[in-house]
């Protein structure tokens, strides 16, 4: 070999990187089942990378609206489905604040009529007297709501018998529904005006 031929140096090799070991996510009947903090939140990367819920920007905000749809009784899907910040406040819709009453073991019926433009919900828990609670066109001209652009316009009807059940199902089931509020009747409600930094939290580092 000639004097003036040299080797090319050999470069080190890359250190492996170690491979995390994570718990599989059980499965059950009704989907996944998260027993974790971590699991929740391994859970809202994935709904947040999948892209297809639009209102999730992190999934921070994915694993709120899916805490607090589990203290309402609600699967992590419906959670994200049917748990709307407004306001900064979460939220639940109408149909399915109707739905976690009408799973509750206490409630017996949930009868909702509409007639001479009043909205009527007469709630019907075991071993309590009936809760009514009505709304009528007249309420909702009072509320400045009557005649607003959007759904008070479109549909007018829906939104009074909304309300009336919104009223009733709380006053009822309070228990159950922990005071959250109808994202229907929270839209109508003006934003409050705040404004503060926003600076993320960062949880202080143990030692080891």
């Amino acid at each position: 070999m000639s004097e003036q031929t040299q080797l090319a140096p050999i470069a080190p090799e890359p250190e492996a990187k170690p491979i995390v070991q994570r718990a599989p996510i059980v499965a059950g009947d009704r989907g996944v089942q998260l027993r974790s903090m971590e699991e929740m939140y391994r859970f809202a990367v994935a709904v947040v990378n999948s892209g297809i819920y639009k209102d999730l920007p992190s999934p921070e905000v994915a694993l709120i609206k899916i805490q607090a749809g589990a203290e309402l009784g609600l699967t992590p899907i419906w959670s994200l489905t049917n748990i709307f910040v407004v306001n900064g406040k979460p939220t639940v819709y109408g149909d399915a604040l109707l739905g976690i009453v009408l799973g509750h073991p206490l409630c017996e019926d949930v009868i909702e009529t509409f007639a001479d433009g009043v909205a009527r919900c007469e709630v019907i828990r075991k071993g309590r007297a009936p809760v009514v609670r009505t709304f009528s066109e007249a309420d909702a001209k009072k509320a400045g709501l009557f005649g607003k652009a959007g759904p008070w316009s479109q549909y007018p009807t829906r939104m009074l018998a909304m309300r009336a059940r919104t009223f009733a199902c709380r006053d009822a089931f309070a228990d159950a529904l922990r005071g959250v509020a109808c994202a229907e009747e929270q839209r109508d409600i003006p934003a409050p005006r705040m404004v503060r930094d926003v600076t993320a939290a960062v949880l202080p580092e143990v030692a080891q």
